[in-house]
């Protein structure tokens, strides 16, 4: 007994010792208010990057009747013998009315469940009395399955159209009466949906109660303002600086990429209340980081970085378009100090570039690095993937002579200076997503995409100047599974939990085979598990662009230089 007061006095001491250092904390009076413990599944470091996560933190707090408390996964060091503590106050989780979860990443699914047991909540609903449990982000807009054995609510889109008609229908009746949500838009209720499944696993049918709609809309911003750091403190990686989003989604719509499907329409923050956001930020910390899918897209880029190099302020900026790097951009960069720059290539080979739909041939990628390595020694991130659809053998070895091209052009462009920059290299296997024209598609295997990744690896760790950071096959095969599958997936986590995180003994003691949802392709025709999720697509969409890209590599090349199938021709022939 003596030991858990000590532990919970510790935990106490971190958060106030946090709270010291931020700025912008919101702490109210929890009189009479509804209570809701905002719930990042991982470290607070991780947690206080993730600016959807603060928005939220906001947008409770701005409601009179409500107060907002966060929460993140504690350390060894800040876990507390009796409970886990809020941040503001030092209230247990389980003392609040409503825990949301706001969750990024399918890694932090089994978080989710170690934060329930942690803070003495059941995980089900049947096992006892606990506080309304909800969760929302990418991973639950995607697709809510996987939690729904745990969650009474999940959240289907962004923040701003949902908290309000959350709260509203929170409080418009039975604290705990869930049908209080049936017809709430955003806001998917799990046990009033019961998928019933064939002989072989596929399945049949939701048996859907009266009151829920088919479909639950997915809600976004319509009057998008720019995202901004509502929370400032120094113990995060951007603790130097202020973080402001410019723009949601991205145009660019490549087949496998989330971005370009969760967030449409694409919106961009309009340029005066998007320059008052980084000025506000500018006054905070003297650096903003600007932050979105496609920042040289926002059409007041340039205006932008020269606006903030103007006031002598630095920046940084989350990564840029190949196409859209110009000299004036690069000069900009130089002279905000900003010393990284992200590009993201995807595949070695031109042909694989337009089947992804990154239509960019290696000279434009060549020459963006000419133009940053002429201005400035940078240091030049670059993402590449294996085990992408319609991937050949010559497409995964493309990529290391890309590299070899880049490399020589930075030191090419660099002779005059007689500083060169140095490149990273991120490699990983393709994990398929829901909502996106690959979600049909299967993980290409733990033993292939382990070989593709070794093979490349030896292939860059040739060229000098190159560091390679590989990922992990078999994360991806976890990822994949937790990705992709319906609500029998929860006992695989529940597992994990159980197991101490190992997900390969889960998997083996599952009722079910992790491969059915990893390494099969799915028919078009077949019922997928988020198949409640309105994701406001017109219906065939997700489907189109799918066979367009099996289609791609026998079609005749465009006299427009654009690929056939663009402009509409499933014949092969070109339209235009």
């Amino acid at each position: 007994m003596k030991k858990r007061k000590q532990d919970t006095n510790d935990a106490r001491e971190t958060a106030l010792e946090r709270l010291s250092r931020e700025s912008g904390t919101i702490i109210k009076n929890r009189a009479g208010r509804v209570t809701v413990a905002l719930v990042y599944p991982n470290l607070y470091e991780v947690g206080m990057c993730n600016l959807g996560f603060q928005k939220v933190y906001k947008l409770f707090n701005d409601r009179s009747d409500t107060v907002c408390e966060r929460f993140f996964l504690p350390s060894d060091k800040e876990r507390s013998g009796d409970n886990l503590l809020s941040i503001e106050t030092g209230e247990p989780l389980s003392g609040f009315d409503i825990v949301a979860f706001s969750i990024t990443f399918e890694d932090d699914y089994l978080n989710v469940l170690k934060i329930l047991k942690l803070a003495h909540i059941p995980l089900r609903r049947e096992q006892g009395e606990r506080p309304l449990l909800c969760a929302g982000g990418v991973c639950p807009t995607l697709n809510p399955e996987p939690l729904s054995q745990f969650m009474d609510l999940l959240f289907i889109g962004e923040g701003e159209g949902i908290v309000d008609r959350f709260c509203d229908s929170f409080q418009s009746g039975a604290p705990h009466d869930l049908s209080l949500f049936g017809n709430t838009p955003g806001i998917y209720v799990p046990s009033a949906y019961e998928p019933v499944f064939t002989d072989k696993g596929t399945i049949e049918r939701y048996n859907r109660e009266d009151g829920y709609p088919e479909k639950v809309e997915r809600m976004w911003e319509r009057d998008y303002k720019p995202n901004v750091t509502i929370i400032r403190t120094p113990d995060t990686v951007f603790g130097d600086m202020s973080l402001v989003e410019i723009g949601k989604g991205c145009g660019r719509h490549c087949r496998f990429c989330v971005s370009g499907y969760i967030y449409r329409p694409t919106r961009y923050a309009p340029k005066a209340e998007l320059f008052r956001a980084v000025d506000e930020a500018l006054e905070q910390s003297g650096k903003v980081g600007l932050v979105g899918s496609a920042i040289c897209d926002h059409p007041e880029a340039e205006a932008l970085f020269r606006h903030i190099v103007d006031k002598g302020a630095s920046f940084s900026v989350s990564s840029l378009r190949l196409e859209k790097v110009s000299r004036k951009m690069a000069k900009a960069l130089v002279e905000g100090d900003c010393k990284t720059v992200t590009l993201a290539p995807e595949a070695g080979s031109y042909e694989l570039r337009k089947i992804v739909n990154k239509d960019m041939r290696d000279e434009t990628i060549l020459n963006a690095v000419r133009v940053l390595s002429e201005e400035a020694p940078f240091k030049i991130k670059l993402y590449f993937l294996v085990g992408l659809p319609e991937e050949r053998e010559e497409d995964v070895a493309a990529i290391a002579p890309l590299v070899k091209k880049i490399q020589q052009t930075m030191i090419e462009s660099s002779r005059t200076r007689g500083t060169i920059g140095s490149i990273i290299i991120g490699l990983d296997g393709l994990v398929p997503k829901p909502g996106t024209p690959w979600q049909w598609r299967p993980f290409a295997g733990i033993k292939p995409i382990r070989a593709k990744l070794r093979s490349v690896k030896s292939a860059l760790d040739k060229i000098p100047n190159v560091t390679v950071q590989v990922g992990s096959a078999r994360n991806s095969y976890v990822q994949t599974v937790l990705s992709l599958g319906d609500r029998r997936v929860g006992e695989a986590i529940e597992l994990a939990l159980e197991n101490g995180g190992d997900w390969f003994k889960a998997f083996r003691e599952a009722s079910f085979d992790p491969d059915f949802f990893a390494l099969r392709k799915k028919s078009h025709d077949e019922i997928l598990p988020w198949a409640m999720v309105g994701d406001g697509l017109y219906d065939g969409y997700l489907k189109k662009e799918d066979i367009l890209s099996t289609q791609m590599r026998t079609t005749a090349e465009c006299p427009t230089d654009q690929n056939c199938l663009r402009c509409g021709s499933f014949t092969g022939v070109c339209s235009a």
